[in-house]
């Protein structure tokens, strides 16, 4: 493999030059800055560069936070995990027993976020900790990643059908839902039929679900069963969580209603959505893939509406609360997905943000593609019902 070795590099050589040691003693290339040659590339690109071309970062973290007068006002070292979590392919150690300055104390705090699971690091004292923690942390690595390949059109193909296809003409009462379907692979048995039926853990999901982290309110009756194989625990709102023997993940997570009869589509509430659903979803995998057998993930969303509201922020909502906009016409077909679709596992966390606002732009983009018969007057919630049998 390529390793990309990342740190501060004034007064931390001796660290350095110990996993430099961990590295070649495994037979594995070092990429390092100190070997880049001189170029008319700038050395924070390069560096990044060098990232992105390697198999696997080793992210070194002692006192010092280093140069931050950057284009993105972070230090090269946090440039370089950011891009480097954002594939999965970093393994950080931090150094214990030493007082760090405060924006080392918060990048820290930011690795220790994303650092969970099969490829979490070690802390260290000396070189020689050092030293030993990485060739351990290397070799682990590269057994985790001897693993089958993922054939992204199937995860795909899956995660477009397991979110509903909600029947046309149909209002629904409860509110709109968003339906976000997140779906691991290489595919294999995450779940075994005995633990999707074990009652311990249900009830285990159901609290997480019903927790502050959750979407589910306590007030409502919740009812869990089985469908073809697949856990469903859902409320009467619509709000559900469906985890089949795979892993995939179908949330269907309420979005909060406006205020009025015929309720727009609140910008900012569909986004609040967003974020919780994948929140959650990296809750749950986290909770039944702790070992991340799962490497790669495939996201789709769609919103349930029943196709006659419109779209708003919330202050366009406040400037004309009793005139909106009808979408007449529901003939976008499918939900949503990113481009590309597959992301690394560890990306539902690290760039759980970035997905969130592209996946809220896909799904405003289609609903303001939607022909609108102009502003209409609110009616009558009397009147609602009539429509269920467009």
């Amino acid at each position: 493999m390529r390793i990309f070795v990342s740190s501060v590099m004034a007064g931390f050589e001796e660290y350095r030059e110990a996993a430099f040691a961990a590295i070649q003693s495994l037979d594995h290339d070092i990429v390092r800055a100190e070997d880049f040659p001189a170029s008319t590339i700038p050395s924070r690109v390069a560096c990044l560069q060098g990232v992105r071309e390697a198999d696997l970062v080793v992210l070194i973290l002692g006192e010092r936070y280093g140069w931050s007068e950057t284009q993105s006002g972070i230090s090269p070292t946090h440039e370089e995990f950011r891009e480097a979590a954002a594939e999965g392919k970093v393994v950080p150690f931090v150094q214990s027993d030493v007082s760090r300055e405060e924006a080392q104390q918060q990048f820290v705090e930011e690795v220790e976020d994303y650092d969970t699971g099969m490829h979490r690091g070690q802390t260290f004292r000396t070189p020689e900790e050092l030293r030993t923690e990485v060739t351990r942390a290397i070799a682990r690595y590269k057994l985790s990643a001897a693993t089958t390949p993922v054939d992204v059109g199937a995860l795909v193909e899956k995660a477009r059908s397991t979110i509903p296809v909600e029947e046309r003409g149909f209002v629904r009462m409860t509110g709109p839902l968003l339906h976000l379907a997140v779906v691991g692979g290489p595919t294999q048995t995450i779940l075994r039929p005995s633990e999707i039926e074990d009652q311990s853990l249900v009830d285990g999901v159901v609290a997480d679900l019903s927790s502050a982290d959750g979407y589910f309110s306590y007030r409502r009756r919740t009812e869990p069963h089985l469908d073809h194989g697949a856990l469903v625990i859902e409320q009467e709102n619509g709000a559900a969580l469906r985890i089949d023997e795979a892993g995939a993940l179908l949330l269907s997570v309420p979005i909060e209603e406006a205020t009025g009869h015929l309720k727009p589509l609140i910008e900012e509430h569909v986004g609040q959505a967003i974020e919780k659903g994948l929140t959650f979803a990296d809750k749950m995998l986290e909770k039944f893939d702790r070992t991340q057998r799962l490497t790669r993930i495939v996201i789709a969303a769609d919103i349930a509406t029943s196709g006659v509201f419109g779209w708003r922020t919330s202050s366009q909502q406040a400037a004309s609360p009793n005139s909106m906009q009808i979408a007449m016409d529901r003939s976008a077909s499918g939900p949503v997905m990113l481009n590309p679709p597959d992301r690394t596992r560890m990306a539902l966390r690290s760039e759980r943000t970035r997905m969130a606002e592209d996946l809220l732009a896909l799904l405003r983009r289609r609903y303001r593609s939607w022909p609108v018969a102009g502003q209409q007057p609110v009616v009558d919630r009397s009147l609602v019902g009539s429509c269920q049998a467009r």
